[in-house]
């Protein structure tokens, strides 16, 4: 059985209870997966110490295999023959998940408030916010139609060329952060904190990212009506998720912020977003918050809709997304970038330079050659769109 462990400079390691199988053999001959179910992912980076597997491809891929902390993914070498070379199961060691434990998010000790505590509001919904212009609008007016502005919170995380009081002033409750270096787990740690403080006072908290709108296909009042008809503990997740579009060649830039639907024809389906969004109990996410480890508390809302607003606009998608890449880096902090991010971070997102797919070639792109990237990816989704349904049209 093999040990997982997560060090305090956050490098994960295995350490393997027999690596007799492994002696003799180069690392870079051997492909290394965790294995779980239907799970299967391949370890992109790693380095085999004697009986120790070390990988810089976060912790949160053992953490999603095992999801509930019930059951015990593997470990797998594979020879350039596809041979299995050694398996075993992997034991969790405190330090994997002892960031993860949560004393607010226990309701254990009724025994210390015999009478118990009436929460007088209702429904919080909140999200971060970097150098957003028009999906802040968006997002409040949009959540607004479900909960009064008071309730909602934008946490502004380090905006340093749009904040949020310029575009919605007094509109909602905004909290600032200061901007520091990308942590998947601080992220989590710190969202899932600031959900148990909101469900101290309201019995939903709605947590989304700020360019994704929940709509029920029955309205607003229907998907209200579900919340408040519950009468257990439960973690909400939509039947839908999907991507709305802005067709290059076929409509026109977004004038205003409203009635985005009606201007926009095509939608693309992705399951990615039927994500654990809607919480009267607390939810432990996983990093990105596309899935959550206390499953047997999680269901469905049939009819209701997570529209994923980053495309809807190809002039806002270009104007943003060009500042957060950087022409600042040099060619060694481009190396080490490439060499310690996770591919799904290296391919033009969340400000990380363009690295070309084909040749794994770092590029500096002029906005009109970003312009075109970005047409390119949404062509791609277009090629299986469909119809945006005329209820749509009038929800957002």
């Amino acid at each position: 059985m093999a040990t997982a462990f997560r060090r305090e400079d956050k490098v994960t390691h295995l350490k393997l209870a027999d690596a007799g199988p492994l002696s003799g053999i180069q690392s870079t001959d051997l492909r290394a997966f965790i294995v779980f179910d239907q799970y299967n992912w391949q370890i992109p980076k790693f380095v085999l110490n004697g009986g120790e597997l070390f990988f810089l491809d976060d912790a949160y891929i053992v953490l999603r295999c095992i999801k509930a902390f019930n059951k015990s993914p593997k470990v797998l070498f594979l020879a350039p023959s596809g041979a299995t070379v050694l398996e075993e199961i992997i034991y969790l060691d405190g330090s994997m998940v002892s960031q993860s434990i949560d004393f607010a998010g226990h309701n254990n000790f009724q025994q210390w408030n015999a009478e118990g505590f009436v929460k007088q509001k209702k429904i919080a919904v909140f999200a971060h916010s970097f150098n957003e212009n028009l999906h802040l609008k968006i997002f409040v007016d949009h959540y607004s139609k479900l909960t009064d502005p008071s309730n909602i919170f934008v946490i502004d995380h380090g905006s340093d060329t749009v904040k949020a009081e310029s575009v919605i002033p007094n509109a909602c409750q905004i909290i600032y952060l200061p901007k520091t270096a990308r942590d998947d787990f601080n992220i989590k740690q710190y969202c899932e904190y600031f959900q148990r403080f909101l469900l101290t006072q309201y019995e939903w908290v709605i947590h989304v990212d700020i360019d994704e709108m929940l709509v029920h296909e029955k309205g607003m009042e229907h998907f209200r009506d579900v919340l408040f008809s519950q009468t257990e503990g439960v973690v909400f997740s939509p039947e839908f998720g999907v991507e709305i579009l802005h067709h290059p060649r076929e409509e026109p830039e977004l004038v205003g912020h409203l009635n985005i639907c009606a201007q926009r024809n095509y939608f693309s389906r992705n399951d990615s977003y039927i994500k654990p969004a809607v919480a009267s109990i607390p939810a432990y996410w996983g990093p990105g918050f596309h899935y959550c480890l206390n499953d047997f508390k999680t269901k469905t809302i049939p009819g209701l809709w997570l529209l994923h607003m980053k495309h809807i606009s190809i002039k806002q998608m270009v104007d943003q997304r060009f500042i957060r890449q950087t022409n600042e880096f040099s060619s060694q902090m481009l190396g080490t970038l490439k060499s310690v991010l996770a591919p799904q971070k290296i391919e033009g997102q969340e400000g990380i330079p363009y690295i070309d797919p084909t040749t794994g070639e770092h590029k500096v792109e002029n906005k009109a050659e970003f312009e075109l990237r970005i047409k390119g990816e949404i062509e791609k989704l277009l090629v299986a769109a469909e119809k945006i349904p005329e209820w749509l049209r009038t929800a957002i």
